[in-house]
């Protein structure tokens, strides 16, 4: 039993000589930095800048700024986020990545985040810029016709996309849509004679909830002649056969092709707001009166469009639903 305790106690002063015998840890020989300064300044789109729209100085040169990178926006971001990437210098390294360590001034920059990297000699801060001037939804300019039912517009530069809508009178023809170029063809959607006109407005890239006044081309009547042109001209949609989607011509005259591939035949369709008649052979009727299954007469023109409050050429009336209403 001593012995036991004489070895039990030898084995316990090697250990203790062994551990005293290990050098202690190295001690940080660089130089921490204990305030992170950035400032935020909003650039022309012109201007050369590694950085895209938006540049970031330092308040030091014991750091610099190796990246710059805009985060994706949704359409509930209420503000711009910039994720700013920092590398110190030799000898240096990042104290902390907590909100006290930086101070942020510029296009109301507000700290979000911050990561520490590569033994503390990287820092990755994400930041929101409250008061970027490059959020705002600027206002296309020079929008304009080509007169065969494309609309045009200048190049927004911050714009994640456009919105269009198109215009018959004061009546908006079909829904808004968005658009990825400066060009919409809205050669499908003028089915009938009247003046048009669209509409667009551009959707900021930062935040998609920040968009620009409508802005109005000037007005376009389309008559009868006109109307043949930009039906034949039409550039079709394609649906899931592959099949081109929309009005189509052909020696006989106009049909519609649906999304599905099939056609109305027999039978009244409402296409972009306008009901059509489509005869048994599944072309469009003009210039003639059609009895409906309802019982009542309906008028249809000379671009196949149901007439309303309107008399006719051989001088009916027909009321707002396009009914005749003899006597009248």
């Amino acid at each position: 039993m001593k012995a036991w305790k004489k070895l039990t106690a030898w084995l316990l002063a090697a250990a203790l000589a062994g551990f005293t015998a290990v050098p202690a840890m190295a001690a940080e020989e660089r130089t921490k930095i204990e305030k992170v300064g950035l400032t935020f300044t909003a650039v022309d789109y012109g201007d050369e800048t590694s950085y895209g729209e938006v540049e970031v100085d330092t308040a030091s040169a014991n750091y610099y700024v190796d990246d710059v990178e805009f985060l994706s926006s949704t359409s509930g971001s209420k503000y711009p986020r910039v994720k700013v990437t920092l590398y110190a210098e030799d000898d240096y390294y990042f104290g902390s990545n907590s909100k006290s360590a930086f101070e942020l001034s510029g296009e109301g920059a507000y700290f979000s985040s911050a990561s520490l990297r590569d033994s503390r000699s990287c820092v990755v801060v994400t930041v929101q810029l409250r008061d970027y001037s490059g959020a705002e939804a600027d206002v296309p300019e020079d929008v304009e016709w080509d007169y065969e039912g494309s609309g045009t517009w200048s190049e927004i530069y911050n714009a994640a996309y456009y919105e269009v809508r198109l215009k018959r009178g004061s009546s908006v023809v079909g829904d808004i849509i968005q658009v990825y170029d400066t060009t919409f063809n809205f050669a499908n959607m003028i089915t009938q004679t009247g003046n048009y006109s669209f509409q667009v407005r551009s959707v900021n890239q930062y935040v998609t909830s920040n968009k620009s006044k409508w802005v109005s081309s000037e007005r376009w009547t389309v008559d009868s002649e006109t109307l043949d042109y930009i039906r034949g001209n039409a550039v079709s949609t394609s649906g899931p056969s592959g099949a081109t989607t929309g009005w189509q011509l052909d020696s006989v005259g106009y049909w519609y092709r649906n999304y599905d591939g099939t056609y109305p035949a027999a039978c009244w369709q409402q296409i972009n707001g306008v009901w059509y008649y489509f005869n048994p052979n599944g072309y469009m009727a003009a210039n003639q009166w059609i009895l409906h299954s309802d019982g009542n007469y309906y008028y249809v023109g000379p671009d196949g469009a149901m007439w309303t409050n309107a008399r006719t050429p051989d001088g009916y009336y027909v009321d707002a639903s396009g009914i005749w209403r003899p006597g009248l």
